[in-house]
């Protein structure tokens, strides 16, 4: 009998504390099925009863975790719920056919400010989406909101270190929505002289601001330096600017304008990344010779090291004959990278365990749908999964129609040495005539991608004649 008691009180504790409930009313999406964003990109769905009504148990990982209601017409509703907690929601359309959202029960006025902010401010409906002609008024708007978020945030009892979270996250989010002014009209940004006279008196050296700000992950006040730096390379260019060159030349700018090392380290950080994604270009070892002038933080400057940089040494460089290596189809037959000769060749190194390999898999489709009837293109993707049967299954569940491959034990370090593969996804390029066009090429997801690869088609092919005298291959 004790051990019965025992046991239903343990299973009454774990109910408590999973006890927190989200319930309510969405009066316009009667019977539908709505996303609810848990945290990440993790995802449920959250089906509303045929009144409306719908009952939402979540699950809480960690304090001040928010739960976000993606309604069909874009507009968000993050709701924070503690342990043990009820929030009720009430999801109706103003007049006008907006989304208004009333709070009830626990943390109304904490809930009732996220609403607010997510929707005004960042939201494509509020205050970045509205069109002004001049800055200062476009200015004056969001100082108005400003004001409005500050009095919803000084209503606020209790929470009170998320509240200042939230402060710090507000004004930065003001200042990136009037950095955003004349979005889609750049001409605006680079002539009205009160955006000017703001963008040139921004704070770029604002350490307090970037060490509350608790979105460094997602960029945050980081992304507002980046945005300066990048408006000051646009108000510098020329028509003689290597493109090429851009992120070299911001990396100088970033340099000259920001004094605070801790913020220097970050928006360097962010450039490299951004680099390497971009699948770098012939200018990497000056660019990794600025950043490492630039950046002092060592996980920074670890992470740039690591990243293969093409030399004659490696016999990486562009025009390098590419060095051969063996890969296995799903039925176990070996392939060589050398059988690909003849076709300009677009490598993906990948995994199934890899999150940004996987996201960049419908790109990979798109590529391909793209280039399926030129035989001069040939898609490849090779995983590095240890486990076999984890490939197959995906391969299942996509269906890709480009050839597939994998590599592991001794295929997989051969691979990885020649190509110094730190990391994954890895894109590679590699001419007709079996030469390395760049062993960092653009992810599929670049709108630039495309444009490359047809530059690379066009370009005359190099023969050798008698005694080795080099000859242009007439097509």
């Amino acid at each position: 009998m004790k051990k019965l008691i025992l046991l239903s009180i343990i299973l009454l504790g774990t109910f408590a504390v999973n006890a927190q409930v989200i319930k309510g009313k969405f009066n316009d999406y009667q019977g539908e099925t709505i996303k609810i964003n848990i945290g990440g990109c993790d995802r449920e769905a959250l089906k509303i009863g045929s009144d409306g009504s719908f009952v939402f148990n979540p699950v809480i990982r960690y304090e001040g975790q928010k739960f976000t209601i993606n309604m069909p017409d874009e507009t968000r509703i993050p709701v924070l719920v503690g342990k043990g907690e009820e929030v009720r929601l009430e999801v109706s359309k103003d007049k006008d056919g907006n989304t208004i959202a009333k709070f009830a029960g626990d943390r109304t006025d904490i809930n009732t400010y996220l609403f607010v902010h997510a929707n005004q401010l960042s939201g494509l409906k509020g205050a970045r989406g509205q069109k002004f002609t001049t800055f200062k008024e476009y200015s004056a708007n969001l100082d108005r909101l400003d004001k409005k978020l500050d009095q919803l945030l000084n209503k606020i009892k209790g929470d009170q270190d998320l509240v200042e979270e939230y402060r710090v996250e507000k004004n930065v989010d003001i200042i990136s929505a009037k950095i955003g002014f004349g979005r889609g009209d750049e001409k605006l940004t680079l002539t009205d002289a009160d955006y000017i006279k703001f963008m040139k008196s921004m704070d770029v050296n604002d350490s307090i601001t970037f060490r509350k700000d608790p979105r460094k992950a997602s960029l945050g006040y980081t992304g507002v330096v980046e945005r300066r730096i990048s408006w000051e390379a646009r108000n510098r260019a020329t028509a003689q600017d290597d493109p090429a060159k851009s992120f070299i030349r911001k990396l100088l700018i970033l340099d000259e304008l920001v004094s605070n090392q801790e913020i220097k380290n970050s928006v360097s950080h962010y450039y490299a990344i951004m680099f390497y994604m971009g699948g770098g270009n012939a200018h990497a070892r000056e660019f990794v010779e600025t950043f490492n002038k630039i950046n002092t933080d060592p996980e920074h400057l670890a992470f740039v090291k690591a990243r293969p940089l093409p030399s004659k040494d490696n016999n990486l460089e562009a025009g390098s004959v590419a060095k051969d290596f063996e890969m296995r189809d799903r039925d176990g037959n070996l392939v060589k990278l050398s059988d690909f000769k003849g076709k300009l060749v677009y490598m993906d190194i990948w995994a199934t365990w890899c999150g940004p390999c996987v996201e960049e898999i419908p790109n990979m489709e798109k590529l391909y749908q793209h280039y399926k009837d030129d035989p001069r293109v040939l898609l490849v993707s090779v995983s590095v999964d240890s486990k076999k049967n984890l490939w197959e299954k995906k391969l299942d569940e996509d269906k890709p129609q480009w050839p597939q491959y994998i590599v592991d034990g001794a295929l997989k370090d051969k691979l990885y040495n020649e190509y110094i593969i730190t990391g994954i996804p890895r894109f590679m390029m590699f001419d007709s005539e079996g030469r390395i066009i760049t062993i960092n090429a653009m992810r599929p997801s670049n709108g630039k991608l495309i444009p490359f690869i047809e530059e690379q088609l066009s370009k005359p092919k190099e023969i050798k004649g008698p005694g080795g005298m080099k000859m242009i291959k007439l097509k």
